[in-house]
């Protein structure tokens, strides 16, 4: 009867591990596999090594069973925290703005003064229900011009707003920045120079957010969360990278506090 069970177990983990690969090959459909889906392919394969050999290599005894078993522990300790960080990615965009509240649109990639990438497209298309429905809200937009960009993602972002019906003067660009922490750091400087207040909502996809809230508190910001749609195909691709992204930013909030 353990037999059966193990060996059902071991099967439903195998199946597990093999439908987890699938599922991080869809960013291809996408020409979008990148860093979060190499290191999903890469965890599901190991997963799908240990369940066929962790038996045989154990009753190798010696260095192979010490070996063997010191990886599966450090397998389990990983999908733990993988589920803690997935927990915490989810929990953050369970906090919606109150009505009024103003606006930060995190940036992302753009091709032209009005074309965007399918993330920052649906980050502004957010941004623009929520102001068109809150009307006295003002809007930060953000993001400087990467190497491979035309023009600055803010300029992107405020033109493509107007051109949808939002006034101009509702819109306060923010274009020096390269990553998030820079956003959310020269988004407060706008901030306090227009009076505009600490309560933002910050427009970003719901993988994205709980580091986007956080680095968002520690620019001096209170943050509540506009959750911006995220492309299927493209989820497991962004979501592998963000487990990476998140352990790398515990890590270093650890050491630097």
């Amino acid at each position: 009867m353990k037999q059966r069970m193990v060996f059902a177990l071991r099967v439903l983990g195998c199946v597990l591990c093999g439908a987890g690969m699938v599922f991080f090959l869809l960013p291809l459909l996408r020409h979008g596999f990148a860093l979060g889906s190499v290191f999903g392919e890469c965890v599901c394969l190991l997963g799908l090594l240990l369940l066929l050999f962790f038996g045989r290599l154990s009753k190798k005894g010696g260095w192979k069973q010490a070996a063997v078993r010191l990886v599966a522990a450090f397998y389990c300790l990983g999908l733990a925290w993988a589920g803690y960080l997935t927990c915490l990615m989810f929990s953050a965009t369970l906090n919606p703005p109150p009505e009024g509240t103003n606006v930060i649109v995190l940036g992302a990639q753009v091709y032209g003064p009005e074309s965007m990438g399918i993330s920052l497209t649906n980050r502004v298309e957010r941004a623009y229900a929520y102001l068109e429905g809150n009307p006295e809200a003002l809007c930060i937009v953000t993001g400087g011009q990467g190497g491979d960009e035309p023009c600055p993602e803010a300029l992107t972002q405020k033109n493509v707003l107007e051109s949808m019906g939002i006034d101009g003067s509702r819109i306060f660009m923010e274009d020096q920045s390269h990553n998030t922490r820079e956003n959310l750091k020269f988004a407060m400087e706008i901030a306090q120079e227009q009076e505009m207040g600490e309560e933002v909502a910050i427009v970003t996809q719901g993988f994205h957010m709980y580091r986007a809230t956080q680095l968002a508190k520690s620019a001096g910001f209170t943050p509540y969360s506009l959750v911006a749609e995220t492309d299927p195909m493209l989820f497991p691709e962004y979501y592998g990278r963000e487990l990476l992204s998140l352990t790398k930013w515990q890590v270093e909030h650890l050491l630097l506090d």
